[in-house]
């Protein structure tokens, strides 16, 4: 069957524009994607201590692994980003106009890779 994803705002909650708070999915196939740090694939870190270009580079190697598996933004249902600052800059250069699925945001002291200052895991939904 189809995917249907319901983007809900319920009233008892913060809305924020930036965010949805809870979503449901029907049909379709689920994704994850692992927590991605800014590692090449051979595990080097890129941009050191460049945030943005570190979220840039995990953004961009999240939509590559999504069109691996006919995904594109607007099916990610949740997003978990382990760090804060620059975040929306780069969630919206992410999602575009289509808004930003539930998400959370949690800082962290270390990630596995040396020097990372960001990790990224993803869920979607699509089509079967």
């Amino acid at each position: 069957p189809p995917v249907a994803i319901d983007h809900i705002r319920p009233d008892l909650l913060h809305n924020n524009p930036h965010f949805k708070n809870l979503e449901t999915s029907t049909g379709g196939k689920t994704i994850y994607l692992s927590g991605l740090m800014a590692s090449n694939a051979d595990g080097e870190l890129v941009s050191v201590g460049d945030l943005r270009a570190q979220m840039a580079y995990i953004f961009d190697a999240i939509l590559r692994s999504l069109e691996l598996v006919g995904a594109t933004p607007v099916f990610v249902i949740g997003l978990q980003l382990e760090h804060r600052p620059i975040i929306m800059r780069a969630m919206a250069d992410f999602y575009g106009e289509s808004g930003s699925a539930s998400s959370t945001c949690v800082g962290v002291q270390a990630l596995l890779v040396d020097g990372a200052m960001v990790e990224i895991d993803v869920t979607a939904v699509v089509d079967d």
